[in-house]
């Protein structure tokens, strides 16, 4: 397992000024389908900018208009394009990141690998693997009522480095809120904030069975679009939370 080497799944960054707006940086992370931008002064990456701590600050002290160098973090160092695929899984989760920027040997950056390249290089080597969602899944996600608000939402994504709320009604999930739910909806709105999940998820939710086999589960995952899905009992009831960063820690313990 685990043969490819990081440099041949990373990805050019989406870029965003470091003088731009924590809104402008938000708006284009939605428009672009991605979680992580390069900020740049000039020709230089000065940083990156995540969906992750733009959302974890959304309801404590970010002023829309705050410049995205303000938010920048510099992460642990770049990883070598050569690295294989078992020690780039290793460094993310020891390091709780979903972005790892890769850079040639002279320390120039080449792109980012993200936890997506990295679950859908895994779907092939799942294949050998007799293992189902059962294996794999949180079943204890955060459950909430489709009443309960926002702000409630957030704190619980917040103490739980978690990126999604599921929206059960009578064991059953409704619907998601996600961090791109909550930079869609509440940037430059804070008075959102007392609204109701069911104003702001989304739905439905995409599902699979408990007993799908994992490599399946990336393919349709790809497919979707997705980080995470709900896994769910044949009746329909909520069984647990799978999602990409699940998927590496199973795959960490194979390697």
């Amino acid at each position: 397992m685990f043969k490819r080497r990081v440099g041949e799944l990373a990805k050019r960054p989406h870029i965003v000024p470091a003088d731009a707006t924590v809104t402008q940086a938000a708006d284009l992370m939605i428009n672009a389908d991605v979680s992580c931008l390069a900020a740049v002064a000039g020709a230089k990456v000065v940083g990156f900018v995540t969906e992750r701590e733009l959302v974890r600050r959304l309801d404590v002290d970010l002023d829309p208009a705050t410049p995205v160098r303000e938010l920048v973090s510099r992460t642990s160092g770049g990883i070598l394009k050569d690295l294989g695929l078992d020690e780039a899984i290793r460094r993310m989760l020891e390091r709780h990141e979903r972005h790892l920027p890769v850079v040639d040997i002279s320390g120039s950056l080449l792109g980012l690998v993200t936890d997506k390249e990295l679950v859908d290089a895994l779907a092939v080597d799942f294949m050998v693997e007799n293992v189902d969602c059962r294996a794999l899944m949180r079943t204890e996600p955060i459950r909430l009522a489709p009443h309960r608000s926002v702000q409630l939402a957030l704190d619980h994504m917040r103490e739980k480095s978690a990126g999604s709320v599921l929206v059960v009604v009578d064991g059953k999930a409704t619907g998601i809120f996600t961090e791109r739910d909550a930079l869609r909806a509440i940037m430059g709105h804070p008075e959102r904030l007392t609204d109701p999940l069911s104003a702001y998820m989304s739905g439905p939710v995409v599902c699979v069975p408990v007993d799908a086999m994992v490599y399946k589960v990336i393919l349709f995952m790809r497919q979707k679009g997705v980080r995470r899905l709900a896994v769910v009992e044949p009746d329909g009831r909520l069984a647990g939370l799978l999602s990409q960063q699940d998927i590496l820690l199973y795959a960490r313990r194979l390697s």
